[in-house]
């Protein structure tokens, strides 16, 4: 792919991933302590708020008092701001709770409601280990981070960075850096290294440079967030009895995009979950820098419309 096109590619996935993401960032302020979000949707499916509807998508930011409208034929999924999950068949409606019922909640349900409110409250989409084997390889003119994400997670049993190769060179030289304290390094051969000594709870920047005498300075600076011991546990508590989109949802909201991708490449199998895995997978592929991939799942998926 040459530099022009790469650019257009990107351009286009920009706009259309803004529109994709339209009707959640309209309702983010108002999602400060407690918010529910729509995970997929098939047919006609509509959300009355306040005496106005709007199409519902994947995405949508669901508050207490929404009724879901799900016309004949029609299905959607999601998530109560409660932090629970429900399944919509139509010709149905289902009016949200208000409030969130702090004694009646399980820890898991609280756990995802806290989750998705400061996912949504932060108006982006950072982001059980399912591997699989996808195939990450990519090349550029210079290494590119890919994995964590800028501002994404890694697992504090298993920190894996990965960034794209440079025709010609199998050497890289890895600066891991946190806030306070000293530098890590590492030169591996390929373009993946495995730490096991980050501090959980901490956040680090990093970057990545082939291992060549005299070649012309870094990449820049990226950063990402070591999960918490306790957090790791809930999510994986949360996310064990889930089906595979909607564990991919909340593996992308705590910024563990490899594993929500993984998640997300199951779901596609399902005729039920086929487009709207597509379309978050091409969120979590868009959010790696990996734009002609992501922009691939778009097209895809409106095929399925």
């Amino acid at each position: 792919m040459t530099r022009k096109s790469a650019l257009v590619t990107a351009l286009a996935l920009s706009i259309v991933l803004s529109v994709w993401l339209a009707a959640p960032a309209a309702a983010s302020d108002e999602a400060e302590t407690s918010s529910g979000l729509v995970v997929s949707v098939a047919g006609e499916v509509m959300v009355e708020r306040s005496g106005d509807q709007q199409a519902a998508a994947e995405g949508f930011v669901l508050m207490g008092g929404d009724t879901i409208i799900v016309k004949t034929g029609a299905r959607c999924t999601g998530f109560t701001p409660q932090g629970d999950s429900f399944t919509l068949d139509g010709p149905s409606e289902y009016q949200i709770p208000s409030g969130s019922d702090d004694g009646l909640v399980d820890n898991v349900a609280s756990w995802v409601r806290t989750q998705l409110a400061d996912w949504v409250g932060e108006s982006k989409r950072r982001p059980l280990t399912t591997r699989g084997v996808r195939d990450w390889v990519t090349t550029s003119e210079a290494p590119a981070l890919i994995l964590p994400a800028s501002g994404g997670s890694v697992r504090p049993s298993r920190s894996e960075l990965r960034w794209s190769t440079v025709p010609g060179v199998d050497r890289y030289t890895v600066t891991i850096a946190p806030a306070l304290g000293d530098e890590i390094t590492r030169t591996v051969r390929g373009n993946t290294v495995t730490l096991d000594e980050l501090e959980p709870g901490a956040e680090y920047v990093w970057r990545v440079a082939p291992d060549i005498e005299g070649w012309a300075g870094h990449g820049s600076w990226q950063e990402f967030r070591v999960l918490e011991l306790e957090e790791e546990a809930r999510l994986d508590a949360a996310v064990a009895g889930m089906n595979d989109l909607e564990a991919g949802v909340l593996l992308l909201s705590i910024g563990l995009h490899d594993e929500a991708i993984y998640r997300f490449d199951v779901a596609t199998a399902s005729s039920d979950n086929s487009r709207s895995a597509r379309l978050w997978r091409s969120q979590a592929l868009a959010d790696c820098g990996l734009h002609k991939e992501a922009y691939e799942d778009l097209i895809q998926a409106r095929s399925l419309d």
